[in-house]
């Protein structure tokens, strides 16, 4: 019971117009099951085909990386931090530069969005 009551008081705390956005992505997914819903909402549609039939690699043998998207309707593979293609290489470069960042703390993290940071775009295009 207290898992609920948790889960409730993280709901109440939400903004209003993120309860609603919420709200509408479940009436809206077109998911099965609760994994294809978490895979809608976190790796979203492919970036190839537009399928939403999509999920992270955490799971996958070889892989076992939640940050990379897989299609399984076109076997696209994709980074869903940065949203580039990871065909070539599972290992996406964004990274490495990441790590050399003077904006990043020592995890790589920084607060700016890999697919709207200047330096990755430059580098890595």
């Amino acid at each position: 019971m207290e898992d609920k009551d948790d889960i409730l008081r993280v709901w109440a705390s939400l903004p209003k117009d993120i309860q609603e956005i919420l709200k509408k992505a479940v009436e809206e997914s077109s998911a099965v099951s609760e994994e294809q819903f978490i895979a809608e909402i976190m790796i979203g549609e492919c970036p190839r085909c537009g399928s939403k039939n999509t999920k992270d690699c955490e799971e996958v043998e070889s892989i076992e990386d939640l940050t990379v998207g897989l299609c399984m309707s076109c076997g696209y593979l994709w980074c869903s931090e940065c949203g580039r293609s990871l065909v070539q290489d599972i290992h996406c470069r964004h990274w490495e530069i990441c790590d050399e960042c003077d904006a990043a703390d020592e995890y790589g993290m920084c607060e700016i969005d890999p697919m709207d940071c200047e330096k990755l775009n430059k580098k890595i295009d």
